[in-house]
């Protein structure tokens, strides 16, 4: 039970300190320029090379400049996803037990879930996702890789009071199946389908879009990054359904994935207005009324 906990603690503690960093790199323009931009976004670069031909930079500048250039191709990006089915894969036959009757049919829903949006955008960054010459630097993609291995061991981690919570042997099966097909299970199913879908459709643009052009079909005309708000969506629901046994509570561990993932894109689509205001200055007015990314917050 302590290692259990441990290891409860050990993902929370992973969600919060990881969006923190991304709040703080955010935060100070020497980290933000170096480390979030990349691809068409980094607009900084050529500008650094030039600033060091010109003059000897301070040593700490040096430093900053070694390590941005730790990067990887953003190709990579399916690796994200490649992890995320097995590990989603591994949960469903490893973790779920035979006898399920102290635990919840929404923990093995969720398990299910994870893994069809894993392997949805598989198939994206497979047939969708165009040749790009774009890098990424390396702490993306290391944060990337392990926010799926977390998220897919927090949705199987058991609540230290699930036990005492189970049902009789001789009434399990029927409890069971009663507390799994609820209205509020049916409705952040709903709710996981529809952003999936959403975020497809999305995707489907993005894709069809000549390079560096202002996507405009669908929510791309009122919110600036609509894909991003549908992955909060996605997993918005997974947190809920997680503990929908429970009352409509929402799972603390997954709240936290779901804080990580609020901001990391919060971050990027941040990013992304502002490379589409310099990009299209004549169509300043259009973009400054659409919505970030969580209407009608920001």
């Amino acid at each position: 039970m302590t290692m259990l906990i441990f290891a409860i603690w050990a993902l929370r503690a992973f969600y919060i300190l990881s969006s923190l960093a991304i709040i703080i790199v955010r935060l100070i323009p020497a980290l933000r320029d170096r480390f979030l931009s990349y691809g068409a976004r980094d607009v900084n670069a050529h500008r650094r090379g030039q600033a060091q031909a010109a003059k000897q930079p301070a040593l700490s500048v040096q430093i900053l400049d070694y390590a941005a250039t730790w990067k990887v191709p953003h190709s990579w990006f399916i690796h994200f996803y490649i992890v995320s089915v097995v590990a989603s894969t591994m949960g469903l036959c490893f973790f779920r037990p035979r006898d399920s009757i102290n635990w919840p049919g929404t923990t093995t829903l969720c398990g299910t879930l994870m893994l069809v949006q894993g392997i949805r955008r598989l198939l994206e960054c497979m047939f969708l996702t165009k040749p790009s010459q774009s890098r990424m630097w390396i702490g993306h993609y290391a944060i990337g890789v392990a926010f799926y291995i977390a998220t897919n061991i927090a949705i199987w981690v058991q609540r230290p009071d699930e036990k005492e919570q189970g049902f009789g042997r001789e009434s399990g099966q029927k409890a069971m199946a009663g507390r799994l097909w609820t209205v509020n299970v049916w409705l952040y199913v709903f709710v996981f389908f529809y952003a999936s879908w959403v975020q497809s459709l999305c995707h489907q643009h993005l894709a069809a879009l000549q390079k560096y052009t202002l996507p405009h079909v669908g929510m791309f005309r009122t919110i600036i990054a609509p894909h991003y708000t549908a992955e909060c969506a996605i997993y918005l629901s997974l947190a809920f359904l997680r503990d929908a046994h429970q009352g409509g509570q929402i799972d603390s561990t997954l709240l936290c994935a779901l804080i990580f993932v609020v901001v990391n894109l919060g971050v990027t689509a941040d990013g992304t207005r502002e490379w589409i205001l310099a990009k299209f200055p004549e169509k300043r007015s259009e973009i400054e009324k659409r919505w970030v990314m969580l209407p009608p917050v920001w």
